[in-house]
């Protein structure tokens, strides 16, 4: 009889936690059903409002009279604030400019020996770091880990048709995180404000 009325208990006990936690299961798995997963996005994407969105971190200046301002998103500047290797899903854009002339053909400086910008350069570069990357996200047979990189055009956002080919080859050739500028950044990260930096080449090559 004992046996009998534990075995009766039992049994209400199962039935009882089934009926709690089924539907429970149930109601978990329709709400998961409910919520699509977020897409994977193929390739560099256009950071829409960077400008707004993400933090200037350095303004490089070269003898050939360009300019360069430098944009990182919240999670590298977190991370360049911190010290610490910028981490997957960090974004980073580099706009260009042209400096004014005077009359007699020097460029135009203020007083602080900062070029005066003039035109910007008709595209925007931008490179991302992720881990999740397809070969098909590539532009470019060359890698530089996990980073990659796209071109867009200033005005528009749009892509802007031109060989990555470079930017993959000459990034590889960085010494740290394939990316040349970690100096200023680790300035950056110690001010936390803008560095301006001047660099003694030329071109889209490797500043000394």
């Amino acid at each position: 009889m004992i046996t009998s009325a534990l075995a009766n208990r039992r049994t209400l006990l199962i039935g009882f936690v089934a009926l709690i936690v089924v539907p429970l299961i149930a109601a978990l798995a329709a709400s998961s059903a409910a919520t699509p997963a977020t897409p994977r996005l193929p390739g560099v994407q256009y950071p829409q409002n960077y400008r707004d969105t993400f933090v200037l971190y350095s303004t490089v200046q070269r003898p050939d009279g360009t300019i360069r301002d430098l944009y990182i998103n919240p999670v590298g500047a977190d991370a360049a604030r911190a010290n610490r290797v910028l981490p997957a899903s960090t974004v980073m854009v580099v706009e260009g400019y042209y400096a004014l002339k005077n009359a007699d053909g020097s460029y135009l400086t203020d007083a602080d020996g900062h070029y005066v910008k003039g035109d910007p350069m008709p595209f925007v570069h931008v490179r991302e770091k992720r881990t999740d990357w397809q070969v098909e996200d590539f532009t470019s047979t060359a890698r530089s880990g996990a980073w990659n990189f796209g071109s867009f055009d200033m005005k528009s956002g749009a892509d802007y048709d031109e060989s990555l080919n470079i930017c993959f080859l000459c990034h590889n050739t960085a010494p740290q995180d394939f990316t040349y500028s970690i100096g200023q950044l680790r300035d950056f990260g110690r001010a936390d404000e803008p560095i301006y930096f001047f660099c003694r080449t030329t071109g889209r090559t490797a500043c000394e």
